[in-house]
């Protein structure tokens, strides 16, 4: 008699924070249905994709990515869903074997519509013969153990979706709505639960992460809803780390600055939707700040938190920008400091106000420009690092190296450090004395009195506490 498995299923995901989150839940709630998540590519009795058409490239990457899934092994049901589902559902219809398609608003209930889709498909009725094959395992995109439990070192929640503000580029509020904040109740339910699992840190992210709580009939309060949550989340016992992902630099109060500074569980690290350093562009781009004012947030960064890592989005080749604009933005990236700079070629959005603007940069002027910021980002890179030598940083064990076999891991105000040490690091805490630095982030030694001990070390630089 032939063994019975569980039903397969893999996930992929394109794009933000918020689809990471919700692949994960997703994922978490199929595990608890009794299905088995292998690695993407793998075979598999049902695919989803979590799709992304923040660019003309996210949507290449979305549809090949349904195709992928599609010639995974044992013929998988595939099911989207996503922003490319939200911008070209004919398109995702016609392509071959894609089976559900599920808009963002359905997102809640995906892994229900899963499960539908694999039972309406007639499969179940038949036992699932037991091919040998691994056991969930981690795919790079949606954490997973060998043994199937959801890996316990960060966990990100959800706070918030939607966005009110139609940047000139961008698609997302016609995908995702209008702003949405889940109540304050939820997102700390949800945390405590994380936090009993065992998870050392807690990313908090959102579509426009700084409007949490800005939405009409959300109870008054002179402070920013936002910083009142991360100190209600601070108190929770078992959370070590709290750290939010992008921000709109308009949306960063000095209350949440205040906060950030006050509280050790939060980490000293701020990435900014910068997008631009000229004030022509970022008036074409839409954005809600000035150059000026964008430069006055990173002074009052700096002053509440000396230490923290800065990092940044830059659009680069926005029509009409000149090579002297460009320059600015340069410019102000270097003034800022940023430890890290994300930058990406203009693309064209169909159906937002800059598509209707000739795409005038020429493509080989958008890659050098690209280029440049990278190479900026990885001089800075090197000096932030460099500031950590001789300073013993505490760092949160991620995963070790595939080339070195150092493990590898995040300080609180992200800088990446390599290390040696024992196997039984993953997830924790462990404090590190810096030797040395590099473009890519900085090594050190672990200190001994971590190794074999279960303690963990709250501040994140010993020398100031902020790292």
């Amino acid at each position: 008699m032939e063994a019975v498995r569980k039903p397969r299923v893999s996930l992929y995901t394109l794009g933000c924070k918020v689809n990471q989150y919700e692949t994960r839940e997703t994922a978490a709630e199929l595990l608890r249905m009794g299905y088995q998540v292998v690695p993407f590519g793998q075979p598999a009795d049902v695919c989803v994709v979590n799709t992304c058409s923040v660019t003309d490239q996210a949507d290449s990457s979305s549809r090949n990515a349904l195709r992928r899934a599609r010639r995974s092994g044992d013929d998988p049901l595939v099911v989207a869903t996503g922003c490319y589902v939200e911008t070209a559902p004919s398109e995702v219809a016609a392509l071959p074997g894609v089976e559900t398609i599920v808009p963002n608003a359905e997102k809640a209930r995906l892994a229900d519509i899963v499960d539908e889709t694999l039972r309406r498909s007639g499969r179940l009725l038949f036992p699932l013969p037991d091919s040998g094959g691994a056991a969930s395992t981690d795919d790079g995109l949606v954490q997973l153990s060998a043994g199937g439990s959801l890996d316990r070192t960060r966990a990100v929640i959800k706070i918030q979706d939607g966005c009110n503000h139609f940047c000139s580029f961008c698609i997302i509020p016609f995908t995702r709505g209008r702003l949405r904040s889940r109540p304050a109740g939820e997102v700390l339910a949800e945390a405590r639960q994380l936090a009993s699992q065992g998870y050392r840190e807690l990313v908090l992210t959102g579509i426009c992460l700084g409007d949490y709580g800005d939405e009409k009939g959300w109870p008054a309060s002179e402070r920013d809803p936002l910083a009142l949550l991360l100190e209600a989340l601070a108190d929770i016992p078992g959370v070590e780390r709290l750290r939010m992902s992008s921000i709109d630099p308009a949306d960063t109060t000095q209350d949440l600055l205040d906060t950030m500074a006050r509280l050790p569980q939060v980490c000293r690290h701020l990435h900014l939707s910068m997008q631009a350093g000229d004030e022509e562009v970022l008036a074409r781009m839409r954005r809600r700040y000035t150059a000026a004012a964008f430069e006055d947030l990173v002074r009052r960064v700096y002053v509440a938190m000396p230490d923290a890592g800065l990092t940044c989005d830059v659009i680069v080749g926005f029509p009409g920008e000149t090579d002297e604009q460009f320059e600015e933005t340069r410019r102000m990236c270097a003034a800022a400091a940023f430890c890290k700079i994300h930058a990406f070629p203009y693309s064209p959005r169909s159906g937002t106000g800059a598509a209707r603007w000739a795409d005038d940069v020429p493509h080989a002027e958008k890659e050098r420009r690209v280029r440049r910021l990278r190479e900026l980002s990885d001089r800075l890179g090197l000096e932030f690092a460099q500031r950590w030598v001789g300073e013993t940083v505490t760092v949160l064990v991620e995963q070790r190296d595939r080339t070195t076999g150092q493990w590898t891991g995040l300080t609180g105000n992200y800088c990446r450090v390599a290390f040696d040490g024992p196997d039984n690091l993953r997830g924790r805490l462990v404090p590190v004395l810096i030797h040395s630095a590099g473009s890519d982030g900085a090594a050190g030694v672990l200190l001994e009195d971590a190794v074999g001990t279960g303690a963990s070390n709250s501040r994140e630089v010993v020398r100031t506490g902020g790292g």
